[in-house]
């Protein structure tokens, strides 16, 4: 008996390295990325720059919504890609989280606008409905349904191994 739980007390650790280092060196393991599928919910809010509403039924069939902030610092450093990623013609539609007007259209008009269109939702009820725990976050909406969320900075490391295989996959923007 003794044996048994030595080899226990030695063993249960090194599986548990074992374990753990396999989940964080596996090449498609990305912790911010959220493969589980679902519909964009229903939803009512102004646009960010004009007096206009839009609802859940107002998009195109294929596009990326991209949570933002003014107050966001690491939303300044996703800037620059996704700028890239509109001059390549990937329709990104904005989503202003939990922010002031003021402060998102001034922050647009010092870095450029990469959106096709911007959502205000100051109190976070569409990015609630969405799983959104901060910003910046990246859904990607074929059809009405998300088909993949991502929770964290997009990059060209994240773009190639979490987006560019699903939009493959579903043959959208050609």
């Amino acid at each position: 008996m003794k044996n048994l739980i030595r080899s226990l007390i030695i063993l249960l650790p090194l599986f548990g390295i074992y374990f753990f280092f396999n989940i964080l060196t596996e090449e498609k393991f990305y912790p911010g990325a959220d493969f589980r599928s679902f519909e964009v919910p229903n939803f009512e809010l102004s646009a960010l720059d004009i007096d206009v509403k839009y609802t859940s039924e107002d998009f195109d069939n294929e596009f990326l919504m991209n949570v933002w902030a003014s107050w966001c610092i690491t939303c300044r450093v996703e800037h620059g890609f996704l700028m890239k990623l509109n001059n390549d013609g990937y329709n990104i539609v904005g989503l202003n989280y939990k922010d002031n007007k003021s402060d998102a259209l001034g922050w647009l008009k010092k870095y450029t606008n990469p959106y096709s269109l911007n959502i205000h939702d100051p109190k976070g009820s569409l990015a609630l409905d969405m799983g959104v725990t901060g910003a910046p976050e990246t859904f990607l909406v074929k059809d009405g349904v998300v088909l993949v969320h991502y929770s964290g900075e997009v990059n060209k490391v994240i773009w190639d191994n979490v987006f560019v295989p699903i939009i493959k996959e579903n043959k959208m923007f050609q």
